[in-house]
């Protein structure tokens, strides 16, 4: 039985692992349904499978497919709740503007001073002065769902699009974002440069 158990394990974490690969190549909380339901589905996949088969092949045969129904329900799940996302209701980043103190990522972009301001509409405007004074801007979209800043880019031309999953902290003083891609420190400000 103690075998049955990590063979099952065994098939969960290779299903787990070849569910990443969204955005920038890992797992995203945005996909949490599909991965938990490909999990619930898995185990009682295999229940199932070895109580009907009573045997090791059974077991990973009813794990394997109660694991891909598990997912496709709740990647359904997903994707349905991300349709139904209401862009006009106002989010507690609406309406606020916040300069970046602290970038820290890999290879970050020269700029002397960068601007993040939360539209209505769930836009994300990202205002950058570079280096020799001109301003350049860039519109993604951004939702709040269980405390976390879910920022979106359609691909655009030969630009591909990503989903950015980032945890934030903000209080009167300032904002703190960090994801597996970036982490930033912001203060508020009134206004963006134009």
């Amino acid at each position: 039985m103690s075998r049955t158990i990590i063979l099952v394990s065994m098939a969960a974490a290779i299903m787990l692992a070849g569910c990443q690969g969204e955005g920038f190549g890992t797992f995203t909380k945005e996909h949490k349904g599909g991965l938990i339901g490909g999990a619930i589905g898995g185990g009682i996949g295999a229940l199932a499978g070895r109580a009907v088969g009573r045997n090791t092949t059974g077991t990973l045969i009813g794990a394997g497919v109660g694991a891909g129904l598990g997912y496709l329900l709740g990647n359904e799940m997903d994707k349905k709740k991300a349709r139904e996302h209401n862009i006009a209701e106002p989010t507690e980043l609406t309406g606020t503007k916040w300069h970046v103190t602290q970038l820290n990522m890999p290879n970050p972009p020269a700029y002397r001073d960068m601007y993040l301001s939360f539209e209505p509409n769930s836009q994300l405007v990202t205002t950058t002065v570079t280096s020799d004074g001109r301003v350049l801007r860039a519109v993604e979209t951004y939702r709040i769902t269980d405390h976390t800043l879910i920022i979106n880019r359609a691909a655009v031309g030969d630009q591909p699009g990503y989903i950015i999953n980032a945890d934030f902290n903000k209080t009167d003083a300032g904002m703190t974002v960090s994801s597996p891609q970036f982490g930033a420190t912001l203060r508020p400000v009134n206004e963006v440069p134009g």
